[in-house]
């Protein structure tokens, strides 16, 4: 949804530098359709090659937060939790990615 929001204000953003530039008003409708087109693919590749390089690998953590509560109240205990496992999975699970 975030990715979706940025997406559209770098295109408005692209769209209004277009419209300042006097040689935009002077390209018929159908080239400045090619251009939009292409000013949209490129966006759409540096989102998706930002989202690569900037990449984090902690919603499985996140998604062990969400069952911590419940183990406490199983285990009555901190003492009783061992997280050697789940880590050891977290671990296996960054290496094959």
């Amino acid at each position: 949804m975030v990715l979706e929001a940025l997406k559209k204000q770098l295109i408005f953003n692209k769209l209004e530098e277009l419209d300042s530039d006097p040689a935009w008003n002077t390209l018929c409708v159908a080239a400045k359709r090619c251009c939009v087109d292409k000013d949209k693919l490129q966006i759409e590749s540096e989102i998706a090659q930002h989202l690569v390089d900037e990449l984090d690998f902690t919603f499985v953590k996140m998604l062990l937060l969400n069952h911590f509560s419940d183990h406490i109240r199983q285990l009555g205990n901190l003492i009783n939790v061992c997280s050697k496992l789940p880590e050891k999975a977290i671990i296996d699970l960054k290496q094959v990615y």
